[in-house]
């Protein structure tokens, strides 16, 4: 199978003679939250992801992964909101579409848990193509935040790009997820990323999203 090594977005400018790179900016509201801190991946892609956790302070998860379809396929399988809510930490889940027309795609989410207590908060999702064109992305953003709510949950962002590789017929995903709430662990954030990563896998390949594990 070709190498699926991601395309440097990079831009080159010179300036006498000299030459600078100067990275692909972000958007208003679609910037990065950190670098990604899982190595990039060793011989052939494969449909499986790849992660690191840390935990100091907040619960931070980092992870990687391909999808053997084309990016454009991948981004209107990331735009579903069904694909992307966290519906299995979750009991009630209630989505209010293009709330920030700002933005080429967002939708707002209204969360609820019962246990003990009833826990609601509302997380905002924000889309945009950062390079490339919607009908052939090289690199789409997807991020989102609790903006309002329970203050069991002190932070709640994360992000997901959707990059194109070498290889046009092969994607690579890259998460980044921050969490500080009161009794949440790594494992639940990392759970929770990896059913996000295997239902965008699902959705790019037109078939059923997979059960909560």
């Amino acid at each position: 199978m070709p190498s699926a090594v991601p395309i440097v977005l990079v831009l080159a400018t010179l300036v006498g003679a000299c030459q600078d790179t100067i990275t692909t900016p972000f958007p208003p509201g679609l910037e990065p939250l950190e670098d990604n801190k899982v190595p990039d991946a060793v011989g052939p892609p494969t449909e499986t992801m790849r992660w690191k956790a840390s935990s100091s302070g907040i619960i931070r998860i980092y992870a990687r992964g391909y999808v053997f379809e084309p990016p454009a396929k991948v981004w209107q399988a990331a735009l579903a909101p069904d694909a992307m809510i966290a519906s299995c930490s979750t009991d009630q889940q209630s989505v209010t579409l293009d709330n920030e027309p700002q933005y080429e795609h967002s939708y707002l989410v209204h969360y609820t848990v019962n246990n003990i207590v009833t826990v609601e908060w509302d997380d905002q999702f924000r889309y945009g193509v950062v390079d490339g064109t919607v009908d052939a992305p090289l690199l789409g953003m997807v991020r989102h935040q609790k903006v309002v709510g329970s203050d069991y949950i002190t932070l709640s962002e994360g992000t997901i790009e959707v990059l194109a590789t070498e290889d046009p017929t092969i994607t690579e995903l890259a998460f980044v997820e921050h969490l500080d709430a009161t009794a949440a662990s790594a494992g639940d954030v990392l759970r929770g990323v990896q059913h996000n990563y295997d239902a965008l896998v699902a959705r790019s390949h037109d078939a059923s999203l997979p059960a909560c594990q």
